[in-house]
């Protein structure tokens, strides 16, 4: 039997289930980075208690932008299953572009926004965060979470960069690879890791759990 198989088969129990929920759609929309304290629009609210009305977990863990942890809080208060507040999987900093819409930076930052596509690993905004300080933290906060909470199943609210740092470990490529996957706003991916290291991607882009 294919190794993808024999993992494929092996009892739920034995693995772990990350569930990866980006926040949803912001009161200010066109923002190349949001400030931390920027809030859901109606419809952002909506669209993630859509997706995650049928789901079910034994830990909600969120990202402390107010984007995501103040849905998670609710979520788990519905839910009734313990929240962490994890600050390893708040967004990039992006220094000076946070809260600058897109339009504007493209308008006035095309050349470094190029380097963002074309060489993100070595990446910094101005005053930023270096995008190779960004994965490793992301990094250190995945592997403690997969260490703390073994064989469960976990929900991770958190933001599209933070997302694509995880797949970058779990699928085995570059961050510039990651790039090509379109994360919207209130969408689900969903991985299984199992006892010997292996990932399973199950879902990509999901709605719904």
């Amino acid at each position: 039997m294919p190794h993808k198989l024999i993992h494929e088969n092996k009892v739920m129990s034995q693995c772990t289930q990350i569930d990866l929920l980006r926040h949803g759609e912001l009161e200010t929309p066109a923002l190349f980075c949001a400030k931390p304290s920027e809030p859901l629009s109606i419809k952002g609210l909506q669209g993630l208690w859509d997706a995650t009305q049928d789901g079910e977990w034994d830990i909600i863990i969120s990202s402390p932008h107010e984007r995501c942890q103040s849905f998670a809080k609710a979520l788990a208060e519905q839910k009734k299953c313990e929240l962490t507040i994890e600050p390893a999987f708040q967004e990039m900093d992006f220094g000076d572009w946070t809260g600058i819409a897109t339009k504007v930076l493209w308008e006035q930052e095309s050349a470094r926004l190029k380097q963002l596509w074309e060489s993100p690993e070595n990446f910094v905004a101005p005053s930023g965060e270096p995008m190779k300080t960004f994965t490793q933290r992301v990094k250190q906060g995945w592997q403690a979470m997969l260490a703390k909470y073994k064989n469960q199943n976990i929900l991770l609210i958190t933001h599209a960069g933070v997302i694509r740092a995880i797949l970058t470990e779990a699928l085995k490529i570059n961050h510039q690879s990651a790039l090509s996957f379109n994360i919207e706003y209130a969408h689900l991916s969903q991985l299984h890791y199992y006892p010997d290291g292996v990932y399973s991607l199950r879902s990509h882009g999901a709605s719904h759990c």
